[in-house]
């Protein structure tokens, strides 16, 4: 930056604090304060610098690199632990034999297995895994599923779903405008459509 000479551009003491090394003093003219932020973040983000820290002549000021979250990483095996969980299960283990097996508590093995079982459920459930919670919340106090075999209770939802109106959708507590949008698209895109209200 080019400033005139008559004026006056206050000078920063620029502590710099690199990841590696040692750290290092540099003397920098910049207008005001912001501008003087402004800097420092540019030269976090252009040098392998962690901490820049500056005098302004009357206090100390920190910028620091914000702190890079690392996304959670599952263990390779998540997906299998379940799968080999109940199969032990299946085998006639008992869940204190299965934690020790895995070094976990009985607790976690109760909630991995859990899991594991819905997300087996979901497989076979195609069609209530295309609606939301609240929609299938809604349908499970409205549609009467009598079969023992979730495949085929999944197969029957459209069936069933489609014989009601919109007023029961609507008169049931927790169901608005959106849940009912949302499960008439869900029935539209099966060829079906809701009864009309009498």
């Amino acid at each position: 930056m080019v400033f005139p000479k008559d004026e006056l551009v206050p000078a920063f003491a620029f502590y710099l604090v690199s990841d590696e090394g040692e750290p290092s003093m540099r003397l920098v003219d910049v207008p005001d304060v912001d501008a003087a932020k402004t800097w420092a973040m540019d030269a976090i983000r252009s040098a392998s610098l962690h901490t820049i820290r500056f005098w302004d002549g009357v206090r100390v000021i920190e910028v620091k690199r914000p702190a890079m979250r690392q996304p959670r990483k599952k263990p390779g095996d998540a997906e299998e632990r379940g799968k080999r969980m109940i199969a032990m299960k299946a085998k006639g283990m008992k869940q204190r034999e299965i934690a020790a097996a895995f070094g976990i508590s009985i607790g976690r093995v109760r909630d991995v297995m859990a899991r594991e079982e819905l997300r087996a459920e979901e497989a076979i459930q195609t069609n209530r895994a295309a609606l939301s919670g609240r929609a299938n919340n809604v349908l499970r106090h409205l549609v009467i599923e009598p079969e023992a075999d979730p495949a085929e209770r999944d197969r029957l939802l459209p069936e069933r779903v489609a014989t009601l109106t919109r007023r029961e959708i609507m008169n049931l507590g927790n169901s608005g405008k959106v849940t009912l949008a949302e499960i008439e698209a869900w029935l539209w895109e099966r060829g079906r459509c809701l009864s009309p209200d009498v």
